[in-house]
């Protein structure tokens, strides 16, 4: 790896999952060092360059804590990327409940309002980055997928916010929008890999799904120097699935 990310400090949220966990690696890979986040914290220990939080991000109180105990242990914050996401319920308006939907918009929309409000300060002495993590489904929607959907949308236009709000000062804020992924939460609704290929794969004109490694090097690439011209867009990567 050529460490285009040496030195600088990140938070990744929703870090226990398959897309954290990637995009950690690919971080780290590049030099970076890293506080992961999660609602329980990810088993790993602490070392030089990385440390665990537990925090739930819908919680402000919590969330300025962890980004404090961050900067208080690596001196600095460079990055945070916004991948908490709820597993979102599906159904139409009427039959969802209504806790279900405020849980989805609360982890995935409010929760990066939260993280990003409380890095602000700190991005400001380091010129850094916001990623947030939205999905294809934030373009378009599929049928059951309200909540979701919204969220997500409401993340892209949040991005587009972030980024003209704070430009003069430095700091970028892009997003990143994955298609269908290989995760085991994919794999745990479909019941199989084979199932979820069988299910999403003719979805996406490219003929499969995505790997977390795959949004992992897209994520590091977006929050680099060689990304440094781009602020408030959005990085599909669907494999073609919002072209149909």
């Amino acid at each position: 790896m050529s460490e285009k990310l040496r030195d600088r400090v990140a938070i990744i949220t929703g870090a226990r999952g398959d897309l954290g966990q990637a995009i950690a690696r690919h971080f780290m890979a590049e030099g970076a060092k890293v506080c992961l986040v999660d609602l329980h914290a990810p088993e790993t220990e602490d070392t030089n360059d990385m440390m665990a939080l537990s925090c739930d991000v819908t919680d402000p109180e919590a969330v300025e804590a962890t980004v404090a105990a961050t900067v208080k242990r690596f001196g600095r914050l460079d990055i945070v990327v916004n991948n908490a996401a709820a597993e979102a319920r599906t159904g139409k308006i009427c039959d969802l409940p209504v806790d279900a939907w405020l849980h989805t918009l609360n982890v995935n929309l409010n929760g990066a309002y939260f993280v990003s409000r409380a890095a602000l300060p700190h991005l400001r002495e380091t010129k850094g980055v916001i990623l947030n993590i939205a999905s294809q489904l934030g373009h378009v929607t599929a049928k059951g997928h309200a909540a979701y959907s919204a969220s997500k949308a409401g993340l892209l236009s949040l991005t587009r916010t972030l980024a003209l709000d704070h430009a003069s000062e430095g700091i970028r804020a892009v997003s990143l929008s994955p298609g269908a992924v290989m995760t085991d939460r994919l794999i745990r609704r479909a019941g199989s890999e084979e199932q979820v290929l069988a299910d999403h794969g003719p979805r996406h004109p490219i003929g499969r799904i995505g790997t977390p490694d795959e949004i992992g090097a897209m994520a590091a690439f977006l929050v680099s120097d060689d990304a440094a011209f781009i602020t408030g867009s959005d990085l599909l990567a669907d494999g073609g699935y919002t072209l149909k």
